[in-house]
């Protein structure tokens, strides 16, 4: 049984929590909207280098004071709580966070998990012969490309979910996410919905993708963590931070953050390696499994 995230989660136990607390307001980059940025100058007042931006994204005056791409790695860790120096010294073997996490909702039987993931294997081979292997020393692989292999991995997982468990989990593609403080927000190119009724959607998943930096994904999908846990207002809340090669999982429970150890999904001369692609990487398809049954949900 289960029931839509109305109050706290039971704390997990272990040691690789860490909880967040708003120890300062982040800082604001700029607040008034101006016609052009001007050049960095110093303010008669604190003497502080800075450099006004405008809060306008694509002509549109934004909802919130700083988008996540914009936070500082200081200010960012304001507002989680904690160092992320100290948050990195952890991590769990991926099948352990599996373990830990209780299902709320009905899934996919064990024989159509590895009909998807055979399905996902094939996607990944065809990526690779079409668009190249995911790596900095290709000048034409673009974060465009990162996020077209994200799509083949977890669109087969959603389809085969929705039409086999009846549950409306909608992936939605730039996706607007705001802290009920409107301190921090900004838009995700891929956030996973449970639509449980007219006006009661809540967040499931959210995916980063870069084609670098596994840093500044797994900033900027933290603070995205927790502004959907505050909208959500309780429950278990999921991130994935990948550059299409290596994946991390993260999950949020509305009071600590846990993460696992990073993990590789995609080899080289992988068309001759599905065994063993099949028997240590095809785990993201648990993974993207676990958290749409879990995501957004307390138990009853």
């Amino acid at each position: 049984m289960f029931r839509p995230a109305t109050m706290l989660a039971f704390r997990p136990a272990g040691i690789y929590r860490y909880h967040p607390h708003v120890l300062y307001a982040c800082r604001a980059i700029g607040t008034a909207k101006k016609k052009q940025t001007n050049p960095k100058r110093k303010t008669a007042s604190s003497e502080v280098i800075m450099e006004e931006e405008t809060t306008s994204t694509r002509g549109k005056q934004t909802k919130y004071q700083t988008a996540y791409s914009r936070v500082s790695m200081p200010d960012a860790q304001k507002r989680l709580g904690f160092r992320f120096r100290d948050f990195e010294e952890d991590g769990m073997p991926v099948s352990q966070m599996l373990a830990e996490t209780k299902p709320q909702i009905e899934g996919l039987s064990n024989d159509q998990i590895q009909q998807i993931k055979q399905t996902v294997f094939n996607n990944m081979v065809q990526f690779i012969q079409v668009e190249g292997y995911p790596t900095e020393s290709d000048e034409n692989f673009k974060e465009a490309n990162v996020n077209d292999l994200v799509l083949l991995t977890i669109f087969p997982i959603l389809a085969a979910f929705r039409c086999e468990t009846g549950h409306k989990v909608e992936l939605l593609r730039e996706k607007e996410i705001i802290a009920t403080d409107s301190e921090t927000g900004g838009t995700e190119e891929f956030v996973g919905m449970s639509v449980i009724g007219v006006g009661n959607q809540k967040f499931v998943f959210v995916v980063e993708a870069k084609k670098a930096s596994i840093g500044q994904a797994k900033k900027q999908c933290m603070l995205a963590l927790k502004d959907m846990g505050d909208n959500n207002g309780a429950g278990i809340g999921f991130g994935f931070v990948t550059t299409g090669e290596q994946w991390q999982m993260i999950c949020y429970d509305c009071k600590v953050f846990t993460q696992t150890d990073r993990f590789q999904v995609l080899y080289h001369s992988m068309g001759h390696k599905k065994e063993k692609w099949m028997k240590e990487a095809s785990i993201i398809v648990d993974c993207i499994h676990t958290a749409i049954r879990s995501g957004g949900f307390v138990a009853a």
